[in-house]
């Protein structure tokens, strides 16, 4: 899986400009998105108790890069911190097949 140095953005810092509060909203909603299903396999008390920096290691640890961009996309979007979802979105690209 790609470690964050192979992240195509920054996911950390993209995290850190969202409150204590939109940080929790994000890790709840993170499973519910339907590129989720690779995060299931992540207890949700690990979810809920990680840092940023911890959270970043999740994503990248249990999916690629490519999923880990969407996956913010997506809930950034829901949470409509559009600002967010479209700096990630500048840096996702697909993988070639």
């Amino acid at each position: 899986m790609a470690s964050s140095a192979e992240l195509d953005f920054n996911l950390q810092a993209l995290l850190e400009q969202l409150s204590q509060d939109e940080l929790s909203k994000f890790k709840s909603l993170i499973t519910t998105i339907s590129l989720g299903k690779e995060l299931q396999t992540v207890p949700q008390t690990e979810v809920d108790k990680a840092n940023r920096k911890q959270l970043v290691e999740i994503f990248t640890s249990h999916s690629c890069s490519y999923w880990a961009g969407m996956a913010a996309i997506q809930v950034f979007e829901k949470m409509n911190q559009t600002h967010l979802s479209g700096r990630a979105d500048e840096h996702c690209v697909m993988p070639p097949p």
